[in-house]
This record gives C-alpha cells, sequence and structure tokens, in this order.
C-alpha cells in the first residue's frame, strides 16, 4: 500500500513553493546568491521537520501506523488488548546427597541459574519426605523474557541459595514460555483480526484471533476444516519453536470457551508438522574484494562461521517464522547476495561472483508444516 500523507511533505516542493511565495509578496526575484533566498532554505529545515511531526502525529490514528500507546488505544475499540511478557519454565529434579529421616523442605523462591545471570527460581514450598532421595518441582524465570527460553536439560545446575542436604539440581526439560511484552506488528494483526471475532459462525479469521490471544509466544496460526464439522488449529511459537501440552492446551481453551465456539463445531488444536531440509551450498566472492573477504565471509555464514547469525541463519529465521511457506532457494540466493554489498558510485552491488545451490530446492509446504533445517553444510569457494 501506498503511504498516507496528510500533508505535504516533499522538501523540494515545500521549498519552491516558500520562495515562489515570497517573490510573489515582494514582487522580486530571489536568486541563488540572495540572503534572503539563503535564509529560507535554513528555515524551510524546520517547516519540512514541523511538517513531518503533523503528519506523523495523523498517521497515529490510523491501525496501519499506530504503534506504542496509540495503537493500545485503538486497540481497546475492539476489546483487544496487547499481549504482555511472560516468564519461562521448565521442569527440575532437586537431589540429596543421601536420604534423610526428616522432611527437608525447599523453600519457595529458592533460585538456580544455569550462567549467574539468568535466574529462576521454586514457585512453592516443596517438602521432601523421609527416605527419598530425589523431588521434581517445576521452576520459573525470576524475570520474564525469552531470552530465558533454550536452555537444555542439565543446564540449569548451579543452585544459588545453599539448602541443607540437596547435593544437586538440574533441569529436566528446555525451558520454554517466556516471551517479550507483544510487539506492534504482531498487536496490529491481532487488531485486524478482531472484527472477525465477533462472528457466531465459526470464520477462520474468528479462530485465528482467539488462538493468537491465548500466549504471547505465538507467531502463526493456520485454521483448516480435514472434514466436515472438523476445525484443526495448527499453532507455530515465535523462532520456529513447536507449542508444547501446556500452550496447546491455552489455545484449546481459549478457542473451545462456550461463548466462542459454534456448537457444530469439532475443534482440535496441534502443533506444527516440521518439514526438514538440508541447506547445501557453495559460493565464491570476486578477487577485487580480497582484502574484505574475511567480513564479507562473516556477513554469509555468521560471526563465528557456525551460522548463528549472517545471511544463513536470516534464511532459517524467514523459512521457519511462518506456516506453509514454501521452501524456496531464490530466497537463500538473495540473503546470501545481499549480506556482501557494497555501494560504488551511487549503486549498490555484491561483492558475491557465484551462488551454487544444491539444496533446498523449491517445495511447497501445507499449511500445517513450518520448513527446519537438519543438515547445514555452505562452503566457500574462494574468491574468483
Amino acid at each position: 500500500m501506498t503511504d498516507i500523507n496528510f500533508i505535504e511533505i516533499n522538501a523540494k516542493e515545500i521549498l519552491t513553493q516558500m520562495i515562489a511565495d515570497v517573490e510573489e509578496e515582494l514582487g522580486e526575484t530571489l536568486y541563488p546568491s540572495d540572503e534572503r533566498r539563503i535564509f529560507l532554505y535554513q528555515l524551510a529545515q524546520f517547516i519540512i521537520g514541523l511538517r513531518n511531526d503533523i503528519n506523523d502525529s495523523a498517521r497515529q490514528n490510523l491501525l496501519r501506523y499506530a504503534r506504542g500507546d496509540i495503537q493500545d488505544a485503538l486497540g481497546e475499540l475492539t476489546n483487544t488488548k496487547r499481549l504482555q511478557s511472560q516468564k519461562a519454565f521448565a521442569s527440575y529434579k532437586f537431589v540429596l546427597s543421601a536420604p534423610q529421616n526428616n522432611i527437608i523442605t525447599i523453600k519457595k523462591g529458592t533460585r538456580v541459574t544455569p550462567d549467574g545471570t539468568l535466574y529462576f527460581e521454586v514457585k512453592e514450598d516443596i517438602y521432601v519426605q523421609p527416605g527419598i532421595e530425589t523431588v521434581d518441582t517445576i521452576v520459573e524465570a525470576t524475570e520474564p523474557g525469552k531470552k530465558h527460553n533454550g536452555f537444555t536439560p542439565g543446564q540449569i545446575k548451579n543452585i544459588v541459595d545453599p539448602i541443607p542436604y540437596i547435593k544437586e539440581g538440574y533441569n529436566m526439560s528446555i525451558t520454554t514460555g517466556g516471551a517479550d511484552i507483544e510487539d506492534d506488528e504482531s498487536y496490529r494483526e491481532r487488531i485486524r483480526l478482531a472484527a472477525e471475532s465477533f462472528s457466531t459462525a465459526g470464520p477462520g479469521g474468528a479462530y485465528e484471533y482467539f488462538a493468537r490471544s491465548a500466549d504471547s509466544t505465538i507467531s502463526d496460526i493456520s485454521v483448516v476444516s480435514p472434514r466436515p464439522g472438523v476445525v484443526r488449529i495448527i499453532a507455530l511459537q515465535k523462532d520456529g519453536e513447536i507449542p508444547g501440552e501446556e500452550v496447546l492446551q491455552k489455545i484449546d481453551n481459549a478457542v473451545n470457551a462456550r461463548n466462542k465456539r459454534p456448537l457444530t463445531d469439532f475443534v482440535e488444536v496441534v502443533g506444527a508438522t516440521e518439514a526438514k531440509y538440508d541447506i547445501q551450498v557453495k559460493y565464491y566472492l570476486d578477487k577485487d574484494h580480497i582484502a574484505d573477504e574475511t567480513k564479507y565471509r562473516k556477513a554469509i555464514e555468521g560471526q563465528e562461521l557456525n551460522y548463528q547469525d549472517g545471511a544463513i541463519r536470516d534464511y532459517i529465521n524467514w523459512q521457519q517464522e511462518r506456516l506453509g511457506r514454501e521452501l524456496n532457494p531464490d530466497v537463500l540466493r538473495y540473503k546470501i547476495q545481499d549480506a556482501a554489498t557494497y555501494m560504488k558510485q551511487d549503486k549498490t552491488l555484491t561483492a558475491v561472483t557465484r551462488v551454487i545451490i544444491t539444496s533446498p530446492v523449491y517445495t511447497t509446504l501445507t499449511e500445517e508444516q513450518v520448513a527446519k533445517p537438519l543438515v547445514i553444510n555452505v562452503t566457500y569457494g574462494g574468491v574468483e
């Protein structure tokens, strides 16, 4: 869609009009060296800045442009609130040095950490009965945010607050459920969908709206009907994560409420199905840029050449951020070339001379699938 301007903000046209108005008022021509014309050039900068501020303020009344508190106010019109941040959690096991004759208490608030920077805590008092050597519980991050997600089993093993007779502790599941406060783009999309939630006929948009509102970690929802009377909701979390039982249950509770689900619909909620693919790529750089060889390689393969950032990671993230997004090698080629761009005579060029992509090949996916990489093999062919 084209941008909407409520007032003229084209700098050249504004300056031209200012000069024309002054010349008409004075009845004389203002030549380039005229100090009055030079003054108008300086004054125009402030007028253009003011007009941009006015234009931006006016745009905030439109959902397409609204952000922050203004967007929150527009959400109130459809009773759509911004999803708040959430704390990550994981199952956790405490191990005693030996079974005891008395009850051992692990108090609420006992902290554990994987790295001394991020902390998790026990949510309620735990009582280890006599003769028992281990006890399972749930630990929750002390602060909300997705940065607490992704710690694999065994990583959270440092007990910050020592407990008598407790030898060790460790997480038994990957930490998940952490989320930052809903960003403007995600919130904007839910506000757009809110109108469909008013229908009682069971439109796909209504199910999508209620499902997205169930948990702030949800990034995409597909709604399909595999057979008459059955509605299947497929969920995907941010960063391409497949939802666990807790998130799926939240969605199920949201869409199956008596005042939301049509009486004749049978609704099932499932996580996305992974469509595995390999990345097999070989690329070459222009010999004229051999001095910047390391810089471009890191831009493509990541700072540590391990695909944790850079063009390859951008492609992986792009593929897995939406359900049903086709496997597209052309996007991979573009991202590799774009990562090695430079400017020459006001033109944007790329230092990549060739990109040979063996895998992936173009493949369409269903609305229930998300593309996830299996083997990543990126070869640098040198300069040519």
